[in-house]
């Protein structure tokens, strides 16, 4: 049985849908990254799989239980969530913030246990952030700020994680290490991985599948050594690229054919 199943699903916001169509199945322990031009949807199918749009039709199972049959409360236990825009909070530290990650595991009345503080520790010191505890998460910055949220999620300890653009903000050796992060969460732990991602040749090489969207549909996918193809790249980036293998991860890597300034 699929972790994740999902049939025909279209969704939006007030104006109409954004995403058509969709469908697809996500297995225990499996990453899968998706990828698409900017507005292609990426970040309304995150939203739309956890049932936080209400102009959505189409069925989503989650283990084997329709997801809008469950509560938030149910699907945060299922799901941890890393935004693309945060909501900065002012009041908050780090530790705050990342111990709102455990609240789902609470009681009505029960308060931060041991257990709680040894996962809280844990994750700070995975994502590198141990130092920044006591400080405000609005004096942070961006790629600070992303690490404090990528360890929420962490905290929460579900057994899928959705992430939207995990790299934004962040300088090139916290993007591989946030991507080392999660492949090892992935094969050591089986966390189920889906992530959007902008960075074609960050996304492939930890990724089992991809999924290609291109104006709100799914143009492609499947495992990139066979999906990711000049052709490919062309039809969903409008993009003339080279491929190569890479000598280390043995997957496709992307180059840019620029063009002359005067090519119309």
């Amino acid at each position: 049985m699929a972790m994740l199943e999902v049939e025909n699903l279209c969704a939006g916001y007030e104006n109409g849908y954004v995403i058509n169509e969709i469908e697809f199945s996500l297995h225990r322990g499996e990453f899968i990254s998706i990828l698409g031009p900017n507005g292609s949807g990426k970040s309304t199918l995150l939203k739309a799989l956890q049932g936080l749009l209400t102009n959505a039709s189409g069925e989503i199972t989650m283990e084997g239980q329709k997801l809008l049959t469950l509560s938030p409360r149910e699907i945060a236990k299922k799901i941890a969530y890393v935004p693309q825009i945060f909501p900065l909070s002012f009041e908050f530290d780090v530790q705050e913030i990342i111990m709102m990650g455990r609240y789902i595991h609470q009681g009505r009345f029960g308060g931060i246990t041991r257990e709680d503080r040894k996962i809280i520790q844990e994750v700070m010191e995975l994502t590198k952030i141990s130092h920044l505890k006591d400080k405000k998460i609005a004096h942070l910055s961006g790629g600070e700020s992303q690490r404090v949220f990528i360890a929420r999620a962490l905290a929460q300890d579900t057994p899928v994680l959705f992430l939207d653009e995990p790299s934004s903000h962040l300088d090139i050796s916290y993007q591989i290490e946030i991507y080392h992060i999660l492949r090892d969460l992935q094969q050591e732990k089986g966390k189920t991985v889906l992530s959007t991602e902008h960075n074609l040749n960050l996304a492939i090489p930890y990724s089992q599948n991809i999924m290609f969207l291109k104006e709100g549909k799914i143009h492609s996918q499947g495992p990139p050594e066979k999906l990711v193809t000049k052709q490919t790249i062309r039809e969903v980036f409008d993009a003339e690229v080279d491929i190569r293998k890479n000598l280390h991860t043995h997957k496709p890597e992307i180059s840019l054919i620029l063009h002359s300034a005067n090519k119309k």
